[in-house]
């Protein structure tokens, strides 16, 4: 039997730590920016704060 190889998936949503290496920034001054109103894509999922990856990445292009 021939093993199927499955192409990786890129997270649609990062948690702190997460968006902090991608962006560069602390996971603190990110809330921060968001919590500024800057828009880094934050998003709160019950307890959970995420990050929208492509809206992270649109604002670090900017």
């Amino acid at each position: 039997m021939i093993p199927i190889q499955t192409p990786p998936v890129e997270a649609v949503a990062l948690d702190g730590p997460a968006a902090a290496r991608l962006s560069g920034l602390s996971a603190k001054s990110l809330e921060r920016r968001a919590l500024e109103g800057e828009p880094v894509g934050r998003l709160k999922v019950g307890r959970r704060v995420l990050f929208h990856r492509a809206t992270l990445e649109a604002w670090l292009a900017s």
